[in-house]
């Protein structure tokens, strides 16, 4: 995948998933992204994987619910007795949060995993164990996210349990006390990691005092003095009707789901108070950043420049532009240029990341400090080269097999699809998607990806945060 999303998450600080949802975010941040969708090769996995030849002869339909006209995208799955829900509050994630309160949608996310009005932390999760209910929530930069997981057998245990998390939270002081205890670590983890280090001063960098160059986590300040009151208000002011989107797939019938929707979301307000956020003016132009840190062993780059929207006519064509120059693990022209032909690094690559207010192409890579100097030239030239030359004919057509049958590898499960249906809605691109996106692929010429090569990949175009050793660099 060449682009990034979200990760599924079942709130921020408990339980081992949820640390690792941390070193997503802030502690190994691009690199995990790199490992976990470009480093490897698909090629085996596709030729013996039963999703290869599935198509969609059906389209997912739209369902209104009866009542409180709760919309929602449904592909019924019925190959399995499982249901689920992907939905989203949109603009309520961690960019919204106030001023004074940096951290309170991420702290909510965690703190709805830890019971109900009627159940305690401990008997709130002993019932989706014994149910085996899956329910997670998590805060993004842009939206609060959350996911419903369940066999059909158990479908009512399950929508009640949820419905009852988002309308009665417990909210338990000695639960909240834990949590921020957890988030205190936390905060202290980020000053002693330098990936994470290098995240935070990435994102400042960029984006200055706008929203999006916040600390993921907040501010300790403001974090700690959170109450139980606060993170009732957010809810009321954050997570409501008006900007709800949600996607289903499963053992149900768009009949059956309509009620359960009124069921479920019914009782959230009806609308919203959020704060806009605004589209911030990053300076592409500025000179690169160096943070000197010798712990760790190694150099660390991450590099930006300005990306597309899901729904611009370029992001097709610098989807495939992307995938030939980083974005496609080792066969991709960075890896070719820096590990394959001079083994300088392990780990070089680009993305297209989607952010609402700021889409870029972003990419980073590592090496000792050394050779560090030399892998930053490799990058630079191999950028500039790919600018004024483009992709042949090849490269591009290369890319779009690649895409078109990896594609089918994303629906491995209904969580998954039920996952796609939500980004259909939030992306605006419609419920043909799932039969059109192949076509899409298909259609695009060397042309058009070229002349997005020409408009994207400016020469010397991107900004440039790094953190390692250059002393040793500055002496050579």
């Amino acid at each position: 995948m060449p682009y990034r999303r979200r990760s599924r998450s079942s709130g921020l600080f408990s339980k081992t998933i949820q640390w690792g949802i941390f070193l997503a975010l802030l502690g190994v941040g691009a690199n995990y992204v790199y490992k976990q969708y470009f480093c490897f090769n698909p090629d085996k996995i596709l030729a013996e994987s039963v999703l290869k030849e599935k198509t969609f002869a059906s389209k997912p339909v739209e369902v209104v619910s009866p009542r409180y006209k709760i919309k929602a995208y449904l592909l019924e799955e019925r190959t399995a007795p499982i249901i689920s829900f992907s939905f989203m509050f949109k603009g309520a994630g961690r960019a919204s949060d106030d001023k004074d309160k940096q951290g309170i949608s991420a702290l909510t996310a965690a703190m709805l995993m830890e019971g109900t009005k009627e159940l305690t932390s401990q008997e709130f999760k002993e019932k989706l164990e014994d149910y085996a209910i899956g329910i997670s929530f998590s805060s993004s930069l842009d939206d609060f996210s959350g996911s419903l997981v369940t066999t059909s057998e158990h479908q009512e245990q399950a929508y009640a349990l949820l419905k009852d998390v988002l309308t009665s939270p417990r909210f338990d002081e000695e639960d909240m006390l834990r949590n921020k205890l957890q988030l205190q670590k936390l905060f202290l983890m980020q000053k002693e990691h330098p990936q994470s280090i290098l995240n935070l001063k990435f994102a400042e960098y960029l984006y200055g005092d706008h929203p999006y160059g916040r600390n993921p986590l907040g501010k300790w300040e403001d974090a700690s003095k959170l109450t139980s009151e606060d993170l009732r208000n957010y809810m009321q002011t954050h997570l409501a009707q008006n900007n709800l989107i949600i996607g289903v797939s499963g053992d149900i019938s768009a009949d059956a789901l309509g009620t359960v929707l009124d069921d479920i979301f019914g009782s959230l307000p009806q609308s919203t108070a959020i704060d806009f956020v605004r589209n911030p003016d990053v300076d592409f132009k500025k000179s690169d950043k160096n943070i000197e840190f010798t712990a760790g062993g190694q150099n660390i780059s991450r590099f930006a420049t300005k990306g597309v929207a899901r729904d611009s006519q370029d992001f097709y064509p610098l989807y495939v532009a992307n995938h030939i120059f980083g974005g496609s693990g080792l066969s991709s022209r960075l890896s070719k240029a820096a590990r394959e032909e001079k083994g300088l690094t392990y780990n070089i690559y680009t993305y297209m990341s989607l952010a609402d207010k700021s889409p870029l192409l972003q990419g980073g890579f590592s090496s000792t400090a050394d050779k560090y100097k030399e892998v930053e030239e490799i990058l630079r030239q191999e950028w500039n080269k790919f600018g004024k030359f483009g992709a042949s004919k090849e490269e591009v057509e290369n890319a779009k097999k690649y895409l078109l049958a990896s594609y089918n590898l994303r629906f491995a499960s209904v969580a998954n699809l039920s996952e796609i249906l939500l980004y259909m809605q939030k992306d605006n691109l419609g419920l043909d998607f799932l039969q059109n996106r192949n076509q899409k692929i298909k259609k695009i010429s060397t042309e058009e990806v070229n002349k997005a090569v020409q408009k994207y990949f400016r020469p010397n175009g991107y900004i440039s945060v790094n953190i390692g050793s250059f002393t040793q660099n500055k002496e050579k």
